[in-house]
């Protein structure tokens, strides 16, 4: 029985580990013409956990205040 409990803590750490550097990356910031940003409802959840609207909008804030923000995954945090 405990072999079994520390099976899955090993695979939960792994599965934690590889879940977090598949699902993160930057945003493409370079395809947005800055100040304004389209008005579609396109969720992303920041590594701040934030959730922006979209992709555009997490580049402003990047760009506003400096910070690496990475996505974590589409839709709300």
């Amino acid at each position: 029985m405990a072999l079994v409990a520390l099976q899955h803590v090993e695979s939960s750490q792994t599965r934690d580990q590889t879940y977090g550097e598949e699902s993160t990356y930057s945003p493409n910031c370079h395809q947005y013409s800055l100040p304004g940003c389209p008005r579609d409802f396109n969720p992303v959840c920041g590594s701040d956990l934030s959730t922006y609207p979209n992709e555009c909008t997490l580049c402003m804030k990047i760009r506003e205040d400096g910070r690496d923000i990475k996505i974590i995954r589409s839709g709300p945090c």
